[in-house]
């Protein structure tokens, strides 16, 4: 195999079509009870909204991925799910004849920091720095994959960079659409968006109303109405009510829900949105406990209003100028062996070096059962102590090992979870791939 020593070898596709965009928005405005939240702690607003966009960034990507595989001949195979089933996008290529199930990671390099540190993001660049294995995390790129999902019955990883302004919290910059959406979050998450959950209350044919109040006290409000759109799940399917907000009245009860996945309001709408839109749940006609995993019954009507105001929304259509740069490709089998290269880095001690990770040294049985339930028992040190595999750690508290795409930001940078990771020069070049997946 052809291995990434070139910086031709990068693929660098530029500009999502519309249609990728639309379908990206269109898969995380309806999924995310149905997607495994990786990280418990994201519940916040913040949170949800980061999930969404990750979910619409990973369908783009797959869509232009696939695009280009197209182009140049090979065999690529994009099956479209449900929602509601795992691995939205199923993608696979053909590689020594067999279809393979292809995971695509894409990891993100926002053009637009302050006082950004880093040099700038290049094919050059990166081939500059393919076989740099840390603790510098200004040019150290690792190809990560969560711990959480080393276990996934995937056969090939694709690793990606994407580059673009940050479009976590600009809603406007460098779109010409948009697709603007809130999400449950807080307390009352599990209530409202609970797979278990929605899917006993369809099987009992018993859902749920909600009431909307448009609370303006305090604000520069006018009277314009605002269009409230709720979007959930009803016997099975989609399903969108809308309520219309005006200061001081609350809505007509709307529903039955098996569950809310988000909530929507137009443009201009936003614009005139100066309150605080009130969900309240109305009535729950399914009864039944329905315990999680630490045995609390998440089928309890929440005590307080579910809260969405202006900054709850972002825009689900990424940057037309979101650029992929794809590095290459490995198999999961070389990977995990690729891994035993390296060394398990965490965060940096600001008070020493901010630009250098620490080696992991300190393991604790909680970091041994993470090392060893990825299949790393035998790369466990004593003497000294440290993770002899390629692992950077998180905190656990919102900050972890530092990299190119995750940098140090005083402390509260770096990864959110634990990663596994190699290096590019552990990849094979894409043409690898596409030539072995044309058709002949």
């Amino acid at each position: 195999m052809r291995h990434l020593t070139r910086p031709e070898q990068i693929w660098l596709l530029s500009g999502p079509t519309r249609a990728e965009l639309r379908e990206g928005a269109d898969y995380a405005l309806k999924s995310m009870p149905w997607t495994f939240n990786r990280m418990m702690y994201n519940t916040s607003s913040n949170g949800q909204q980061t999930r969404a966009l990750n979910i619409a960034k990973g369908v783009v990507g797959q869509r232009m991925l696939h695009r280009e595989l197209k182009r140049r001949g090979a065999k690529s195979e994009l099956q479209v799910k449900s929602y509601r089933e795992k691995d939205l996008f199923d993608s696979r290529v053909k590689v020594g004849g067999t279809q393979r199930h292809l995971d695509f990671k894409t990891f993100n390099y926002y053009t637009n920091y302050a006082g950004d540190e880093r040099e700038s993001l290049s094919s050059e660049f990166i081939l500059q720095n393919r076989d740099y294995p840390g603790p510098d995390w200004r040019r150290f790129f690792p190809m990560l994959v969560p711990h959480t999902q080393i276990r996934q019955p995937k056969e090939l990883y694709c690793f990606a960079v994407a580059a673009s302004i940050d479009f976590r919290r600009d809603i406007e910059t460098d779109r010409s659409i948009q697709n603007l959406a809130a999400f449950p979050h807080g307390d009352g998450l599990p209530f409202f968006s609970s797979r278990r959950l929605c899917l006993k209350r369809e099987e009992e044919d018993r859902g749920f109303f909600v009431k909307v109040a448009y609370d303006t006290r305090g604000t520069l409000s006018n009277d314009h109405p605002v269009h409230f759109k709720i979007n959930g799940e009803r016997e099975g399917r989609f399903t969108s009510e809308e309520a219309v907000l005006r200061a001081g009245k609350e809505s007509r009860e709307v529903g039955p829900f098996s569950c809310i996945c988000s909530f929507q309001v137009d443009h201009e709408d936003l614009g005139d949105f100066y309150g605080k839109a009130r969900i309240s749940v109305s009535r729950n006609d399914y009864r039944s406990p329905m315990r999680n995993s630490s045995g609390k019954d998440v089928n309890v009507v929440p005590r307080k209003d579910l809260l969405i105001t202006r900054g709850d929304f972002c825009n689900l259509i990424l940057p037309e100028s979101y650029a992929l740069y794809i590095l290459g490709w490995t198999a999961k089998a070389d990977y995990l062996q690729a891994c035993r290269k390296y060394t398990g880095w965490v965060w940096p001690n600001d008070k020493v070096n901010r630009f250098a990770n620490q080696p992991w040294s300190q393991v604790t049985e909680e970091d041994k059962e993470t090392l060893e339930a990825a299949g790393f028992a035998d790369c466990i040190q004593t003497k000294p102590k440290l993770a002899r595999a390629g692992f950077m750690k998180t905190t656990g508290r919102g900050n972890g090992a530092c990299c190119y795409f995750y940098p140090n930001i005083y402390g509260v940078g770096g990864l959110k979870e634990t990663n596994l990771y190699v290096l590019p020069q552990d990849l094979c070049a894409m043409d690898e791939l596409a030539d072995m997946g044309a058709e002949r």
